[in-house]
């Protein structure tokens, strides 16, 4: 596996592709959701699987908090540990970059596995794009 910020715009749009694949065909996330407008203000990263765009991760820097977003795996790399790779890259990234906290919106689903990178839950669940939501946070290293 390589994982990389996507700076081209062929990484980008693999990046686009992998999220289209999740929210939007799998989820039924509509495309008004998923294109909010803020993808030249974020951060991409990309995972390849050999050439094959295999996950993706948004993040979203507002000062030294960076909000993670958009944490899609392809279904035929789900179960290989490849969203916990990512994340941990994603993670010790931003570390590197001065960043002292990461929060996330998980899926109610996917709390365990955030649990597991060391995020908290805090506050109520919500409602996001007709899927249940809750506020995830954590600090990171020095």
């Amino acid at each position: 596996m390589k994982i990389a910020v996507a700076t081209d715009p062929d990484t980008r749009q693999a990046c686009f592709d992998i999220r289209r694949a999740v929210f939007i065909e799998e989820q039924g996330v509509t495309e008004e959701e998923e294109w909010d407008g803020l993808e030249d203000q974020c951060i991409h990263f990309l995972a390849l699987d050999g050439e094959t765009p295999a996950a993706t991760i948004r993040v979203f820097l507002e000062g030294s908090t960076a909000k993670v977003q958009r944490v899609a795996v392809m279904k035929s790399h789900r179960g290989t540990g490849l969203g916990q790779l990512i994340m941990n890259t994603v993670l010790d990234t931003l570390t590197l970059r001065g960043v002292k906290f990461a929060k996330l919106e998980a899926q109610v689903y996917a709390i365990p596995f955030y649990e597991r990178l060391g995020f908290a839950a805090e506050g109520p669940e919500f409602d996001d794009a007709g899927i249940p939501h809750r506020l995830m946070t954590r600090k990171l290293e020095d």
